[in-house]
Order: C-alpha cells, then sequence, then structure tokens
C-alpha cells in the first residue's frame, strides 16, 4: 500500500492531472495493489484525479480525512467528507489521525456517524499515539464496527507512531473480535525489530505521557523534536514554550487548518516569526499568503 497527498502526491505543491495519473501508472507497474489517499485540507476535490487515476490502474483505493479539534471540525463536517470519498469511487474509507488527538469520548459520536456515512464503505482508523489514547480509541473504533485499524510491532509503536499490534489484538479479542492475524508472523517481525534495536542502539517505542498541551498547539511529536532541535542550534531553546503559545494562536487566526503537512510547518514557521521578530505577522512567508488565498483548497 502506498500513501498519497491527494492532488500533492509526495510535496507540498499540487501537481497537474497527467503527472498524477502518470505516478498512478508508475505504482501499478511497479506492483502496488492499494494506494491511500488523502488532502491536507480536507478539500476533497483534490482526491478525484487521484482516486479515479489509481482505480483506473486496477488499484484499490482508500481515501481518509484528517481528524483535528476545531470549532468548525464537528461530527458532521467529518461526515460530509465521507460521504464525497464515497461518491468518488473510494474503495475504502477511514479516519487519519496524525497528531494522536482522537480521544475515546470523541470516538463514541464520530466513530457511529462515520459508519453511517461509510454506508457498504469498509472503514478504517489511523491513529498515532501522542496523547497515549490511542489504543482507547481504538477500543471505541473497533466496538463501532471499523474494519481496519492501522498498528505497528511493539517496538515500533506507541510515542508518536502507531499502537502495538499485539495490544490492539488483545483488546479485540477481549470485544469478541478475531482479527485473523498470525500472531507467531507478528512475533517474528517484533523479534527482529527488538534486535535491530540493540544492534544499532536505538530507542524502542515507549508510551507517551498524556499532555493536555498537545490540544492547544497541536504539533506533530516529531515536529516538536525538530523544533527543539533547531532553537537549541540557535541558543533559542527557551522559547519553545512560547512558540507553541503562538502556533495555537496563528492556527486560529488561518480559521483552524490542520497541522498535517505542509499546514504544521507553515503555521509553525509563521509563529517562529512571530515571537523572533516581537511583532506579529511583520513577515507573512508565502505558503501562508497561498494557503489564506486558497491556493491549496477550501478552508474549513
Amino acid at each position: 500500500d502506498g500513501f498519497l497527498r491527494g492532488q500533492s502526491l509526495y510535496t507540498f505543491e499540487l501537481f497537474p492531472d497527467d503527472i498524477v495519473g502518470l505516478n498512478a501508472r508508475v505504482l501499478a507497474r511497479n506492483g502496488l495493489k492499494s494506494v491511500t489517499v488523502y488532502d491536507a485540507i480536507n478539500d476533497t476535490r483534490n482526491l478525484k484525479v487521484p482516486i479515479s487515476t489509481a482505480k483506473a490502474e486496477g488499484m484499490a483505493v482508500s481515501a481518509v480525512t484528517v481528524f483535528t479539534v476545531s470549532p468548525v471540525h464537528t461530527d458532521e463536517y467529518y461526515a460530509e467528507r465521507i460521504r464525497e470519498m464515497v461518491a468518488l469511487g473510494a474503495d475504502r474509507v477511514g479516519v487519519k489521525d496524525p497528531t494522536g488527538l482522537l480521544t475515546p469520548e470523541r470516538g463514541r459520536t464520530l466513530f457511529p456517524t462515520v459508519m453511517a456515512a461509510a454506508g457498504d464503505r469498509p472503514v478504517e482508523l489511523h491513529s498515532h499515539c501522542q496523547s497515549s489514547l490511542a489504543p482507547e480509541v481504538y477500543t471505541e473504533a473497533i466496538l463501532a464496527g471499523f474494519h481496519f485499524v492501522h498498528t505497528a510491532v511493539r517496538p515500533l509503536a506507541n510515542g508518536a507512531s502507531l499502537p502495538a499490534v499485539e495490544d490492539i489484538v488483545e483488546r479485540a479479542a477481549r470485544l469478541g473480535v478475531a482479527t485473523g492475524l498470525d500472531l507467531e508472523a507478528v512475533a517474528q517481525a517484533s523479534g527482529y525489530f527488538d534486535w535491530l534495536c540493540l544492534r544499532e542502539d536505538k530507542p524502542r517505542g515507549c508510551v507517551a505521557a498524556y499532555d493536555p498541551a498537545l490540544y492547544s498547539h497541536q504539533v506533530p511529536g516529531g515536529m516538536i523534536s525538530n523544533l527543539k532541535s533547531q532553537l537549541e542550534t540557535m541558543q533559542m531553546g527557551h522559547r519553545l514554550p512560547e512558540i507553541l503559545v503562538e502556533v495555537a494562536r496563528v492556527r486560529e487566526d488561518l480559521g483552524y487548518p490542520i497541522l498535517v503537512s505542509p499546514f504544521a510547518q507553515y503555521v509553525v514557521t509563521q509563529a517562529v516569526l512571530n515571537v523572533v521578530q516581537g511583532e506579529r505577522y511583520r513577515t507573512i512567508p508565502d505558503e501562508v499568503r497561498k494557503y489564506a488565498m486558497g491556493y491549496y483548497g477550501r478552508l474549513a
């Protein structure tokens, strides 16, 4: 399976339709049987060509809507995005939660709404563990009837990654749901990465501590670590909390973009400039101007 950022494919820019079609032909020729597509701004118009060209090349298509928390991203908002993706011919639909913002409480209202909107299409969930709540969220998805949930083998799971497949299999079993997974093969894969972590002196995935500030700034974990490193290089590491507060303000100013690439980079860059220069919006990057003008798609 391949992940495509809609009309942007693998980058931050929108590509012409013929390039998107060429990409689909190359993927199919290289043996891919399915692709997952999403649009970082949830403008489903940016999924029309990626879906149609992939299906024309004989690949199955899973289309997912990107989750965030804001006053405008309601359960009905997501249901409408799901209905639009069904209308475009997606074989499967789902919810992608790149920052791990979903909570079990939100899942209890959102997931049945998504299931109803999906009709006869299989539904999947992709959620990261940054808030530590993803395993509980997956339990709610299973109870709601979701057909697939995305996981990682234990050495590579948790933290900013996906829930551990071993944990989710146990949860499903307690709910009376058979996964059909080959647990011996899963154990072999986990063992290999355990050995690799040991050989290369790499950290294993560990459960993150719950951080309520995540729901304010919403910056993905990998991006926070990069930002912290860059600020420390400039001897400005002490200003990270101030910048994260500004991130939340900028995001509100810009109409609640989802903090997934490329908009996470745009919002954080603007917040850093606002803080470092001591004047909000003294400098505005071209990408932020283009976002506000609707270049990337319809704003929520």
